[in-house]
């Protein structure tokens, strides 16, 4: 058995075991999964097989890079503006990031409520590289953070695991490499890794 199934069969253990446990200890209901970006791929296939929805738990799977594309669709020359504008450009940064978090909150509500859970819910982010260079999966979960998302029918805060391709440093705590690049040094957000 390869890590990363390893790490999957661990984190299905630990959605089933603790679920209303989960980000007590640090705040947010978040689980953070780093995988080297060069086993996309492979962590892909083993998520469509192995975090499927069963009658304990309802897997909401969404992917971040086609909701960031939604989301700008119609607007390239206007951002190109904003970003190239050096008097504008770090508010424009952090203007999008802002956006694309409401839209991932957006998502995730939506999902609840199109296809009510029938079981407890979980939401899995995919395609996080996409944040890249404007944003990290720390930053938009910072800002998702000020309107988490429910179960409609609970009210309960939803778990949500972060697929996020990086690279955990040796003997380090709550550090990860955004897309395994040193000078993309982030901090975890208030959640759990796995």
């Amino acid at each position: 058995m390869s890590d990363l199934e390893t790490r999957l069969t661990y984190l299905k253990d630990r959605l089933r075991t603790a679920y209303d446990g989960i980000g007590h200890s640090h705040g947010r209901p978040y689980i953070y999964l780093v995988y080297p970006p060069e086993q996309e791929r492979k962590l892909r296939r083993l998520v469509d097989n192995e975090l499927q929805s069963d009658a304990d738990m309802t897997f909401y799977h969404l992917d971040v890079l086609t909701i960031i594309i939604e989301s700008t669709a119609d607007q390239e020359a206007r951002r190109e503006e904003l970003l190239n504008n050096p008097l504008k450009a770090g508010e424009a940064k952090r203007s999008l990031v802002r956006m694309w978090s409401r839209r991932v909150g957006q998502a995730i509500t939506r999902s609840l409520e199109q296809n009510p859970p029938a079981a407890r819910p979980v939401v899995v982010l995919r395609g996080l590289a996409a944040l890249h260079p404007l944003g990290s999966p720390t930053a938009m979960m910072e800002e998702l953070a000020e309107h988490e998302p429910r179960a409609p029918t609970t009210g309960q805060i939803v778990p949500i695991v972060l697929l996020t391709p990086g690279v955990r440093p040796p003997q380090t705590s709550r550090t990860y490499y955004f897309l395994g690049q040193e000078d993309l040094r982030q901090e975890f957000y208030r959640g759990e890794e796995l």
